[in-house]
């Protein structure tokens, strides 16, 4: 197993260590990041809604519920560091308001 494969087994054990979202709230997830994505998809012609940055924030919210849309984002994101971290930061914020903390 090579260095880079290595690494993408690191990240999807640390990603499955985390709490479980509702198969419910991961339904919401999934309509809002593709509305998202479409409004961005809109906002590249329209004028007015920044449309890269919406599309961003749907796959964003998209790597939340998908493993795939996560490896994705993160090899878009791969020229940019800072904004990656941005994104992450993001997702954590969402994960932590979604799931239920044990009392």
């Amino acid at each position: 197993m090579g260095i880079a494969a290595r690494k993408r087994e690191a990240r999807r054990k640390r990603r499955q260590a985390e709490a479980p979202i509702a198969w419910w709230t991961r339904l919401l997830l999934l309509l809002a990041g593709w509305l998202l994505i479409l409004i961005g998809i809109a906002g590249l012609i329209l004028p007015g809604i920044q449309g890269i940055l919406t599309i961003f924030a749907g796959a964003a919210v998209l790597s939340l519920v998908s493993e795939l849309v996560y490896e994705l984002l993160r090899w878009s994101f791969r020229r940019w560091p800072k904004g990656w971290k941005r994104v992450v930061r993001l997702r954590r914020r969402l994960h932590r308001w979604l799931t239920p903390t044990p009392k």
